[in-house]
């Protein structure tokens, strides 16, 4: 059974190396620096990506935000303006909240990014990047690890190609962050 997981685990990976498109990590990375301010937004366990998402690029800079339920996603997407961007993570793509969400901000002017396993996906019409994970899982693997193994590499991507696009932004805030975590150690 571990043997078979992991090997799911490598399928994810490979798959996802196999679809993400360097040029939509370059047009991804270039919205993020320009914007005023970033929220990373998911519904349900792909919450729970984006918030990791938004913890690691928190790291670097405060622009970086994120938003609770579907409630205050939608007041977070009415609020937000042409500088602002949405980084919408969901495997489907077509989720209800996330079209609501996705819809309003791009009222707004707000450009969206979106992570996500399929490029025909609802989602990804309202996107002006969309960054592919290769996971395969089937309904009944809902929220599966190898599948947001796959998310969490594409994200991972992205901020390290943020972080090298800002690489004095990245180091003066490492320094910053860790002497402020630094006391926390016992």
């Amino acid at each position: 059974m571990c043997i078979r997981d992991s090997n799911t685990a490598v399928e994810a990976l490979n798959g996802t190396r196999n679809v993400l498109d360097p040029d939509a990590i370059d047009h991804a990375a270039t919205l993020l620096q320009r914007a005023r301010q970033v929220y990373c937004l998911g519904q349900g366990g792909s919450q729970v990506l984006a918030e990791d998402i938004w913890a690691r690029f928190s790291m670097i800079s405060t622009k970086f935000r994120t938003a609770g339920d579907s409630h205050m996603q939608a007041i977070t997407a009415s609020l937000m303006g042409p500088e602002d961007v949405l980084l919408f993570v969901s495997y489907s793509g077509s989720t209800r909240d996330m079209m609501d969400t996705l819809r309003l901000a791009k009222e707004n002017g707000a450009k969206v990014i979106l992570i996500t396993h399929y490029d025909d996906a609802p989602g990804a019409a309202l996107a002006d990047v969309v960054l592919l994970c290769g996971a395969q899982e089937n309904p009944l693997d809902s929220g599966s690890s190898p599948a947001k193994l796959a998310m969490l590499f594409v994200a991972n991507v992205l901020v390290l190609r943020y972080t090298l696009d800002n690489q004095e932004l990245a180091n003066l805030s490492l320094s910053r962050t860790s002497q402020a975590l630094g006391c926390k150690l016992l």
